[in-house]
């Protein structure tokens, strides 16, 4: 095994740790808040404060991992999850809980940009396909553990409180280990060049479509649990299985959808994963556990392959020194898209029903799709023309 195979494996088994505490309660925030007497528009407000606080931070993020050590940054933001982990498990009124999210919201995001500006560095751009297939599918394998095992937990009484508590314990405990990741490439800024490699047809497709998809985002974070538990009845520990098993198979998925890449055109991958992850969105809102959980996995199948694609346009489109940078503004976009959709779908799901909000989600990414077609059929045929 090779000098970069190994950082791989490294930094996607860190990652996965991270996120495995991430996604352990992730799915789980609205049903607390909602436990605790917060309304949906509360719930709204607090989500909507935790992606906003982000986007101050999230684009400087990007080019900051491109002047400093990205390790540095990811200790810094697993200090400030741990922080607002274990806030809140102590402290439950609106605005302790939305000062707290403002913390969450910058470590999060300073987290997902540093380990993915690290992790694409550390690729060297040598057999992309099989680094993305390691770095994905073993993230999706811990995250859908996470989820299970937290459902587990909650049926068996354990407080939500105390997940949080011990949630946080974890990301101080890897701030620490997280001195051992490799050291990433470093540049001095230079906006022009990011300029340059923003303002392209297919950089700013890309945007676009990245946007979009995120339009998602807020349906599940602030309708999707609750829609489980209220509108399909199931309990803690059935919801944690419906989500958790649907997120590992994104791992199986992922893996497929990477070496798939190596025989197809990008833009086939991109068409079948929005198609998978819209219908699959919308008509998972069946009123049928057993249908709704079909249409699920068809969903995250089609998220799998997204985050494939993403992962690869990014890699594709620029420089190992400007990873970080551009990474940064495509996570700036899908910040504002998450950001828009939590605004708007606590309260929808609480006026209208929780399955609303899903349905919008599914109808943004459909509206990806056809606009994938578009830019196909209008710019890269063209292009081949020419």
């Amino acid at each position: 095994m090779d000098n970069s195979i190994k950082k791989i494996w490294g930094i996607s088994i860190f990652n996965s740790l991270a996120k495995m505490l991430i996604m352990s309660v992730m799915f789980f925030w609205a049903i607390f808040y909602n436990s605790i007497g917060f309304s949906g528009t509360q719930i709204g407000i607090i989500f909507a404060i935790y992606s906003i606080t982000a986007l101050v931070t999230v684009a400087p993020s990007g080019f900051i991992n491109d002047r400093l050590k990205s390790r540095d940054l990811v200790c810094i933001s697993l200090l400030l999850l741990a922080t607002q982990f274990i806030g809140v498990s102590m402290f439950q009124g609106f605005v302790p809980v939305a000062i707290f999210a403002v913390l969450g919201g910058i470590g999060n995001n300073l987290y997902v940009v540093s380990i993915e500006s690290l992790f694409y560095k550390s690729t060297e751009k040598t057999n992309v396909q099989g680094k993305i297939a390691v770095f994905q599918s073993i993230l999706y394998f811990f995250m859908g553990a996470a989820i299970i095992g937290s459902g587990q937990l909650l049926n068996l009484n354990v407080p939500f409180t105390q997940i949080l508590f011990w949630g946080g314990l974890g990301f101080a405990i890897l701030a620490v280990v997280s001195r051992l990741l490799p050291k990433s490439v470093t540049t001095d800024l230079q906006f022009i060049e990011y300029k340059k490699d923003i303002f392209q047809a297919k950089v700013i497709f890309l945007l676009i479509v990245a946007f979009l998809f995120s339009l998602h985002y807020g349906p599940e974070n602030t309708s999707y649990g609750l829609f489980l538990t209220d509108t399909l009845k199931l309990s803690k520990d059935y919801a944690g299985l419906y989500m958790g098993s649907a997120i590992i198979i994104m791992g199986f998925f992922s893996i497929i959808f990477a070496k798939a890449l190596k025989k197809i055109q990008p833009k086939y991958l991109l068409f079948t994963s929005l198609l998978l992850s819209g219908f699959g969105h919308i008509f998972m809102t069946i009123e049928s556990p057993i249908y709704s959980y079909i249409f699920r996995v068809i969903h995250e199948i089609g998220d799998a392959g997204m985050f494939v694609f993403l992962a690869y346009g990014i890699l594709s489109f620029f420089k190992a020194e400007r990873l970080g940078g551009n990474n940064g503004i495509i996570n700036f976009v899908v910040i504002i898209g998450t950001a828009l959709s939590n605004i708007i779908s606590g309260p929808l799901g609480e006026k209208f029903g929780y399955n609303i909000p899903l349905i919008a989600g599914g109808i943004a990414l459909l509206t990806a799709l056809a606009l994938s077609f578009i830019f196909n059929r209008l710019i890269i045929h063209k292009e081949l023309q020419q």
